[in-house]
């Protein structure tokens, strides 16, 4: 499982997947593992399983929905799931996150999709959160352009990183959350726990 895990690893890394950073993956699997009332997972972006497949080997009680917008990153992630054995626990679902409907309820929401779409994402999850539940956001820093635009001479880049500065800052204001936002991990991630009414 460890040797197919890095392969999977080194082949995104390889091909410019977008999955996690290694210290922004290491932080999500420490902050599960140090939580036990994490059990059900929703992941909003599944590139090719990489992060469902850690996080659902951290224990045996772990569920991930995860959902991938992407029908190539969708095919290569349901066979690493299943060669990973972990299809019984990990459920990937071809569709839009913002489309995605369920009743579940989920302990933890990661959120590394469409940046421009996080507040979408958050709202309409809400519904699916546990007066406790977590929400993790990778990529508000994105590569450090979000706190300094000159980094970038892109028009669409420069107009997504907007939208993740105000996201951010709305986030860190927004009293329906304890939001602490770790800008030197990963690509900037916030873990925003809900408060209980």
């Amino acid at each position: 499982m460890v040797d197919q895990i890095q392969k999977i690893h080194d082949k995104a890394r390889e091909e410019d997947v977008p999955i996690m950073k290694d210290d922004g993956i290491a932080f999500l699997l420490d902050y599960i593992q140090s939580h036990e009332s994490i059990r059900d997972i929703l992941e909003c972006g599944t590139a090719v399983g990489y992060s469902a497949i850690r996080m659902a080997s951290l224990r045996w009680d772990m569920t991930v929905d995860t959902l991938e917008i992407d029908p190539e990153m969708f095919a290569q992630a349901e066979k690493n799931i299943r060669e990973a054995g972990l299809e019984e626990r990990v459920h990937c679902y071809l569709c839009d996150a913002a489309e995605f409907s369920t009743k579940k309820q989920y302990d933890l929401i990661f959120v590394d999709a469409a940046k421009s779409q996080y507040r979408r994402y958050l709202e309409h999850f809400l519904n699916n959160a546990y007066p406790h539940t977590i929400f993790i956001f990778d990529n508000l820093a994105f590569h450090g352009i979000v706190d300094d635009e000159s980094l970038s001479n892109n028009r669409s880049t420069i107009q997504m990183v907007h939208k993740i500065r105000k996201f951010r800052e709305a986030l860190l204001k927004d009293e329906r959350f304890e939001t602490v936002y770790y800008p030197d991990i990963g690509d900037g991630v916030a873990v925003a726990k809900r408060k209980r009414n």
